[in-house]
């Protein structure tokens, strides 16, 4: 017989149980149409298209064939399909308002300087309503700090250059496991 802490024991052992928080926290749903942008994350890309299913979609718009496999492999793991568009971020070759949600799972901060035409794409392609998600990187706590290898931005500054943007709602929706995740919406 299983227990309330036997079902719990066994829902922390499962590798996709590690990114249920985190596509909680992005808010896809079943037959959504949701875009990747960049392949930073390929297990929170694999469990995303996990959750859209055979009704929705997923796809990953990532450079080169390493990032191709490793998307694939996460797929595999996950037990979902995702395609694969090798593109650049800044030029998706997508239409417009077609996405119901856009992803972009290494954050603005390590973009550099290609954040602004990004996050533009990402407009684009977005449906009006549609949700464009952050996940920015945390800095590290203590001593931690000293080896931290990726930049960070400050959630409050991603949720003021949302708003530049033209999105509306911005808000920063919390924090897991060193990411910070904050959302907006394309006017209607």
């Amino acid at each position: 017989m299983f227990t309330e802490l036997g079902i719990l024991k066994l829902i922390k052992r499962s590798p996709q149980a590690a990114f249920a928080p985190a596509v909680a926290m992005i808010g896809v749903k079943a037959g959504d149409r949701v875009l990747v942008i960049g392949a930073g994350r390929p297990a929170l890309a694999g469990q995303i298209a996990r959750v859209t299913g055979l009704n929705g979609q997923t796809t990953v718009v990532a450079r080169g064939a390493d990032a191709g496999r490793a998307i694939g492999e996460a797929a595999g793991q996950a037990g979902a399909l995702i395609e694969v568009v090798d593109a650049p971020a800044t030029q998706l070759p997508l239409d417009p308002q077609t996405w119901d949600a856009a992803v972009l799972p290494t954050g603005l901060a390590a973009l550099g300087t290609d954040a602004p035409l990004v996050l533009a794409e990402a407009i684009r392609v977005v449906r009006p309503g549609g949700r464009i998600t952050v996940c920015e990187s945390l800095p590290r706590a203590g001593l931690f700090r000293l080896a931290q290898t990726t930049a960070v931005t400050a959630p409050s500054t991603v949720v003021a250059r949302l708003t530049a943007a033209g999105l509306r709602a911005a808000r920063h929706v919390g924090d897991l496991d060193g990411v910070a995740y904050i959302e907006a919406a394309r006017p209607r």
